[in-house]
């Protein structure tokens, strides 16, 4: 699964001659499986992905081609699985089974497509090939964000660093950078998930339990009333707290009445 993430992230269609170069910028085209206008970096990819010059990052078309095989074999093991849930004792079925079994959930993928696993056609099969791998654009772009504001957020550090070091850190540019990129954290932790999770797909167990046939008893409706609670419940809150916030930014510390803070100092003094 590991590898078919990587490649996705990358768009990594093709099997390339090591080391693979890093794809900066581009846009990935799923339907014909290529990167227009693409921005490399050679060797880069393969150093991150495989530590080494020498090992090749395996290409979406070729974990495609392995899934079509994988889903023919979980087909038989599906079948032989039936047999055996039916009661079956045969010593050669089992044998069979342990053989096929590791295979077992590319052959469950087919039941999107089709309850008869074993009946199913190439077209079947072509399209839970298909759906074996994650849509690559999401996970594109996503992890580039994730990266892209990593480095702003370093960048920055970096630039507050010298600047402290020289006294000059009351820059007016720096404090609104330092400002404005206070969103980019939590940003970067929402990409990292999407494409932990997005990437992942279509498995709950990798290659094991197939999303769609892990999804629980709970209704359109349960899920709709929940989501509705939670995002209820936590506006409230940020409203709370937005109104709060203002509320004393614009009173200042002063409103403690600490009898240390500024207004309050040069009342003191006025009187």
């Amino acid at each position: 699964m590991q590898k078919t993430k990587l490649a996705a992230i990358e768009a990594e269609w093709h099997t390339v001659e090591p080391p693979a170069a890093f794809t900066v910028i581009g846009i990935p085209d799923q339907e014909t499986m290529e990167t227009h206008y693409a921005v490399k970096i050679p060797w880069v990819l393969g150093l991150i992905g495989t530590r080494s010059i020498d090992e090749p990052i395996t290409g979406l078309s070729e974990i495609l081609e392995k899934n079509r095989l994988r889903i023919r074999e979980g087909i038989k093991a599906y079948s032989l699985l039936q047999q055996l849930r039916a009661g079956s004792k045969d010593a050669n079925v089992r044998a069979e089974f342990d053989r096929y079994k590791q295979d077992l959930g590319y052959g469950l993928l087919l039941k999107r497509y089709t309850e008869k696993v074993v009946d199913a056609t190439d077209q079947q099969i072509e399209l839970a090939a298909q759906y074996s791998i994650p849509r690559v654009v999401p996970l594109f772009w996503t992890f580039r964000i994730m990266v892209a504001c990593g480095f702003i957020m370093l960048g920055i550090f970096i630039f507050a660093v010298i600047a402290s070091s020289i006294r000059k850190c009351r820059q007016n540019w720096l404090l609104r950078a330092s400002l404005y990129m206070m969103p980019l954290p939590w940003i970067a932790s929402e990409m990292g998930w999407f494409v932990a999770e997005f990437g992942r797909q279509p498995w709950t167990i990798a290659e094991i339990l197939p999303t769609f046939l892990s999804t629980s008893t709970l209704t359109e409706l349960d899920i709709y009333l929940s989501l509705a609670g939670y995002i209820g419940l936590y506006t409230i809150f940020l409203i709370i707290e937005m109104f709060l916030m203002l509320k004393f930014i614009k009173l200042g510390p002063s409103s403690l009445h600490k009898g240390r803070y500024h207004f309050e100092i040069a009342t003191g003094a006025s009187l």
